[in-house]
């Protein structure tokens, strides 16, 4: 074993402390420590028990805890990052890589926005454990698929079967989809330390996590216990755009998303024995839509609203979970209604979100900002493509009179002529990717019957 620390550095009562954790096979409750500033967290996971009767190997399982326990104590760091994270468990050399990277380039926004200092950096005082043996070869399980309710869901739940779904704090949008997909759905029950809600008001530093790192953690624990393989997660090229430059580095809103986070955290589950990888890593957003389109059983039943996903829609709050629809005034929904409309005609389109963001003249700042130099800090697609998508409703017969298109189509098509980026362009899949055969040709399959563009 080695150790890596960082020399001279701050005392540890003024790091933050990855401590403890445990797993009660009992009552499916795992609990994780920190410590940060003389205050104690714990962060409560709730798993059904019947993931806990298998034969699962210890080793592997409490390899996996620890994953989780890394990247889920960015949401506590956070309170006053400081420069040195202090781990007390050994990990593997891949586990410190992905939390390395979870810490840092995953806590870029956050730094942004708080105005520290970017890249945000990160010392990290662990003991390096030695790997664990290779897994036994095998046939693998049944894979599992971490939903989020929205058309990347969608997809996946289409193409990758047999298959179960997962979902952290299920709400009924991940319900609909994944019932009208008729895949079965496994919720797991994350609970934050009231603590942290505290500490926050009373001027602690606050904004985005890396939460795809954190549900990828969560997703391989449960694939360890309930022995799924591989888990499968639906996050397209445009996440390893930028969301904007500071001072040179680049700040991404999505790069627990990117190809290069991917990667890593592909090896640091590869030791768990479970696969890792992104289904529509090849594909853009837009390419993705027109493959929902074409699926009108499923893509009324998809919401990618982020105002639908506060504690009172997942019902973390007192009384019933407050109904979710698209709000059509979020940097999320403004993009998504724009990709759709691409391929669906304006009823369809009414009758998929329940209202056009198209015809108000209010959103015109809204939707201008998805080509931004600076975009908006949420799951949106590439420039070009936003703005492509704009320029191809400007040319259509069903859309080129709706206000909003009337006011931005030609500065839209300005844009994307400068790359030449066009909808047809987008469609092709193209990079490198980590899908296997079996699931390759099921996703070609389903792409080959996707909706073309309205013209």
């Amino acid at each position: 074993m080695s150790r890596s620390s960082s020399t001279p550095g701050p005392s540890l009562s003024e790091a933050f402390v990855v401590a403890d954790r445990s797993l009660d096979p009992a009552t499916g409750e795992a609990a994780f420590g920190y410590r940060l500033a003389g205050d104690e967290f714990t962060e409560r996971l709730t798993l059904d028990t019947a993931l806990l009767g298998g034969d699962a190997d210890p080793a592997r399982v409490d390899a996996a805890l620890d994953l989780v326990h890394l990247v889920m104590g960015t949401s506590y760091y956070k309170l006053r990052a400081p420069s040195r994270v202090v781990v007390q468990r050994p990990v593997s050399k891949a586990q410190a890589a992905v939390a390395e990277a979870a810490y840092t380039h995953g806590l870029g926004e956050f730094a942004a926005v708080n105005r520290l200092p970017v890249p945000h950096e990160v010392a990290f005082d662990v003991e390096l454990r030695d790997e664990l043996p290779a897994p036994v070869a095998g046939g693998g399980g049944q894979a599992l698929l971490p939903v989020g309710g929205g058309k990347d869901s969608a997809l996946a739940l289409v193409v990758v079967t047999p298959a179960t779904a997962l979902a952290v704090n299920p709400t009924d949008a991940q319900r609909s989809v994944t019932r009208a997909a008729g895949v079965p759905l496994v919720g797991v029950r994350r609970r934050l330390d009231p603590l942290l809600g505290e500490r926050t008001r009373a001027g602690g530093l606050n904004g985005h996590v890396p939460v795809t790192a954190i549900n990828s953690a969560i997703s391989t624990l449960v694939a360890v216990l309930g022995g799924f393989d591989p888990v499968v997660f639906a996050n397209e090229r445009s996440a390893d755009e930028e969301t904007l430059t500071v001072n040179g580095a680049r700040v991404n809103h999505q790069y627990s998303k990117s190809h290069e986070f991917e990667r890593l955290f592909a090896a640091a589950a590869a030791e768990v024995g479970v696969g890792y990888f992104s289904l529509t890593r090849q594909l853009s957003e837009l390419a993705t839509v027109a493959a929902v389109a074409g699926l009108p059983d499923l893509r009324g039943e998809i919401l990618s609203c982020n105002r639908s996903y506060t504690q009172a829609h997942l019902g973390l709050r007192d009384g019933a979970a407050a109904p979710q629809r698209w709000c059509l005034h979020c940097d999320k929904c403004l993009f998504t209604f724009l990709c759709f409309a691409v391929f669906l005609t304006p009823a369809e389109a009414v009758a998929m979100f329940g209202g056009d963001p198209l015809t108000d003249p209010g959103l015109l700042d809204g939707f201008r900002r998805l080509w931004a130099t600076e975009k908006p800090f949420d799951c949106v697609g590439e420039r070009a493509e936003s703005a492509a998508a704009m320029a191809h409703l400007a040319g259509s017969t069903a859309w080129s009179g709706h206000a909003v298109v009337r006011a931005l189509g030609a500065e839209a098509a300005g844009f994307a002529g400068v790359t030449g980026a066009t909808v047809d362009g987008f469609l092709p899949p193209r990079g490198e990717h980590a899908v296997p055969d079996r699931y390759l040709a099921a996703l070609r399959r389903v792409l080959a019957e996707a909706r073309p563009p309205v013209r």
